[in-house]
C-alpha cells in the first residue's frame, strides 16, 4: 500500500503535476489522520470495556458478599433477641422476688454475650487499591464509600462500647455474685458442633441476695437500655444499609448489561 502511494506521488512529479501532488498529498495525510483516529478510538472502546467487565465483576462481588453479610448478622441477631429477652425475663422474675429455678441459670449466661456483627470490607479494600474510580455511578461509588466508613468507625465504636460493658462487669459485677462465668455444657457443643447446643450458665452465690443487690439491679435495667441503643438500633441500621446497596447494585448491573 505504501509503495503504492509513493508511485502515484513519483507519477505526479514526474509530470509537473504539482498543484494535483499537493492536494493529493493533504489528502493522504487526512487519511493517515483518520486511520489514527480510528484506531485510538478502537482503543479506546476496548479499554472501555475492559473497565466495564472488571466493574461488572467488582459489583457481582459486593453483591456476593453484602448478601454473605446480611445472612450471617441475621443469625447473629436472632441470637442477641435471645439475649434481649432474657435481660427482660431476669428482670421480671427478680423485681417481682419470684423464687429461684433452675433456668435462670441460663438467662443470666446469656446476658454475658457481646455482640459481634460481620461486615466484610475484603472487597472494598480490593477495590481501593485498584482505583474507587472504578464504580462509574458516583452515587452507588458514594454509597459504598460511606457504608464501608460506616462500619469501620460508628458500627466498630458501638460493638467495642457494648463489649467493654460486658468486659467490665466481668470484673466487678459477675466476679463476686456468681460461682463462675460461662458454665456450660461444652462437651455436647464439641461433639455436635451446634450453636444451640452451647447454654451458657451462670449460678448466683445468693440469689436471694442479688434481688435485693442494688449496684446489680442497677446494672441489669441499665444493660437493657444499653441493648437497645449499642445492639438494636445498630442492627436495624446494618439491615437498612445492605438492603440499600444491594438494591443500588442490583439497579447498576441491569443499567451496565442494557
Amino acid at each position: 500500500m505504501i509503495k503504492f502511494f509513493r508511485s502515484i506521488r513519483q507519477k505526479l512529479l514526474s509530470e509537473n503535476k504539482f498543484g494535483k501532488y499537493l492536494t493529493y498529498a493533504i489528502g493522504e495525510i487526512v487519511l493517515v489522520v483518520i486511520g489514527i483516529l480510528i484506531a485510538l478510538q478502537i482503543n479506546n472502546w476496548n479499554e472501555k470495556e475492559k473497565l466495564k467487565v472488571e466493574e461488572v465483576k467488582f459489583l457481582n462481588n459486593f453483591k456476593e458478599s453484602l448478601t454473605s453479610d446480611i445472612e450471617f448478622n441475621n443469625f447473629r441477631f436472632d441470637k442477641y433477641d435471645l439475649t434481649k429477652a432474657s435481660i427482660s425475663i431476669l428482670l421480671n422474675h427478680m423485681e417481682q422476688d419470684l423464687p429461684y429455678q433452675d433456668s435462670i441459670k441460663y438467662h443470666f449466661g446469656r446476658i454475658t454475650n457481646t455482640w459481634t456483627p460481620k461486615i466484610n470490607t475484603e472487597v472494598f479494600e480490593a477495590l481501593k487499591s485498584k482505583d474507587l474510580n472504578l464504580i462509574s455511578n458516583d452515587d452507588l461509588r458514594d454509597k459504598l464509600i460511606s457504608y464501608y466508613s460506616w462500619s469501620s468507625t460508628v458500627l466498630d465504636a458501638q460493638i467495642n462500647k457494648y463489649v467493654q460493658r460486658i468486659e467490665d462487669a466481668n470484673s466487678t459485677i459477675f466476679n463476686t455474685r456468681f460461682n463462675a462465668l460461662w458454665n456450660g455444657n461444652y462437651e455436647k457443643y464439641r461433639m455436635t458442633k451446634n450453636f444451640d447446643d452451647l447454654k451458657l450458665e451462670m449460678v448466683p452465690n445468693n440469689y436471694d441476695e442479688l434481688k435485693k443487690d442494688k449496684e446489680f439491679m442497677y446494672f441489669l435495667r441499665s444493660l437493657k437500655n444499653q441493648f437497645y441503643w449499642d445492639v438494636e438500633v445498630s442492627q436495624n441500621e446494618i439491615n437498612k444499609k445492605i438492603d440499600d446497596l444491594i438494591k443500588s447494585i442490583d439497579s447498576e448491573l441491569k443499567t451496565i448489561k442494557e
